[in-house]
């Protein structure tokens, strides 16, 4: 299961993550390094949507 946006408010968002059980620990590891690489990913895609340009031009105050 992908890292996934699942609740949005006004003062943040929960990403959720799924971590699967593997054969070793140190196969755990990295499962969980995946799923929090995942989850990194996730949050700035969400955060780059709330911070983007609309793609209107930029005009400085004085109205140039």
């Amino acid at each position: 299961m992908p890292a996934v946006v699942v609740r949005r408010s006004d003062k943040g968002f929960v990403v959720q993550v799924e971590v699967p059980y593997e054969d070793s620990m140190l196969d755990v590891e990295g499962a969980i390094l995946a799923a929090l690489n995942e989850a990194g990913v996730a949050a700035t895609e969400e955060a780059l949507r709330r911070f983007d340009a609309d793609g209107r031009p930029i005009r400085s105050a004085s109205g140039r």
